[in-house]
């Protein structure tokens, strides 16, 4: 009984959180429903359904108030006004996270390559400089020994 009690305290806080407009767990646009209160609460799927008397004596109420005065268009822009849920923005973070490490992995992957190509020339070079020396070394042996 203690767990539903704490379940049915989660409940209450989500809705008062859905109706002020301050979701923390769902987005803030659109119509108040059963399903957005559990979500919110963070509970299980349909776990709100195990509590009969609060569906009956105060969420469906408040989503019937809440829905009788939602208005689409003005949600709409409200939500373009509003500020990101935390989880939203937390989830933003990650990706932008992400994006960036991928791109800093690529231009790691990008600078080995162009080091071992810049090696493989300077490599190349070096033989041909030995090769050069030792052509030239040959060349004044022979204009000595003549």
């Amino acid at each position: 009984m203690r767990k539903s009690g704490k379940a049915l305290a989660r409940l209450r806080a989500a809705l008062e959180r859905l109706i002020s407009g301050k979701p923390q767990n769902v987005s803030p646009s659109g119509k108040l429903t059963l399903n957005k209160i559990n979500n919110e609460a963070g509970l299980g799927n349909s776990y709100i359904h195990k509590f009969k008397d609060f569906i009956e004596n105060e969420a469906n109420p408040a989503i019937e108030s809440f829905n009788a005065n939602y208005d689409p268009v003005k949600a709409k822009l409200l939500q373009n006004k509003q500020n990101l849920t935390e989880k939203e923005k937390h989830k933003a973070r990650m990706k932008k996270e992400v994006k960036l490490k991928e791109q800093y992995r690529q231009e790691r992957d990008d600078l080995k390559t162009i080091n071992k190509e810049l090696e493989t020339q300077i490599s190349s070079l070096m033989f041909r400089l030995y090769e050069l020396q030792e052509q030239l070394n040959v060349q004044n042996v022979v204009k000595i020994s003549q």
